[in-house]
């Protein structure tokens, strides 16, 4: 099962606190530095990178540049540059964010190693969840591997999106929550 952390802002002015104090984000398969506020993401990126282990795989934003010459593992992109998959260098970890069946195709089409299906449950500002009946149905058509986002907090939550044929789950919440 595949544990996908994705960054909190709270936490950009102290990354150094994040990764030494969370013992969740220390168990993480894959981290995404995602920063959809500032406007230096390449100065954050840089300072983000700097915590990569061997056992962590560290994911940039939409943006393939700074993925490439900061030294990421992969790329995760939101849903509106999906169509970059396609420009994203082989060696890279190619992730998609989808909420529909037109993005999840977009996203099979341009070739995503992984997609995430979002939100699974309630996640404050994110809308209707489409709950697990819909996350069973993308893993059915998908063919990449889905990982469940959304309003995932609690171990009962992972083992329901497994069940149903995820391949892991993703969160910000569950990975800061000690």
């Amino acid at each position: 099962m595949i544990k996908y952390a994705i960054s909190d802002p709270k936490f950009y002015s102290n990354f150094d606190y994040a990764f030494n104090n969370f013992s969740r984000l220390k168990s993480a398969d894959m981290i995404l530095f995602r920063d959809k506020i500032s406007k230096n993401y390449y100065k954050l990126a840089t300072d983000f990178i700097k915590f990569k282990s061997e056992n962590l795989k560290f994911l940039a934003q939409n943006d393939i540049n700074s993925a490439c010459k900061l030294g990421f593992d992969g790329i995760h992109f939101s849903s509106n540059f999906i169509h970059l998959l396609k420009d994203t260098p082989p060696n890279l970890i190619k992730i998609a964010s989808t909420h529909n069946i037109k993005e999840i195709e977009l996203a099979s089409q341009y070739g995503a190693d992984f997609i995430t299906f979002s939100p699974i449950f309630f996640t404050p500002n994110k809308g209707e969840p489409k709950g697990l009946e819909a996350l069973k149905e993308v893993v059915k058509i998908s063919k990449a591997k889905v990982i469940a986002l959304g309003g995932i907090i609690s171990q009962e939550q992972i083992d329901s999106v497994v069940d149903c044929g995820a391949a892991g789950f993703a969160s910000i919440r569950y990975f800061t929550l000690d």
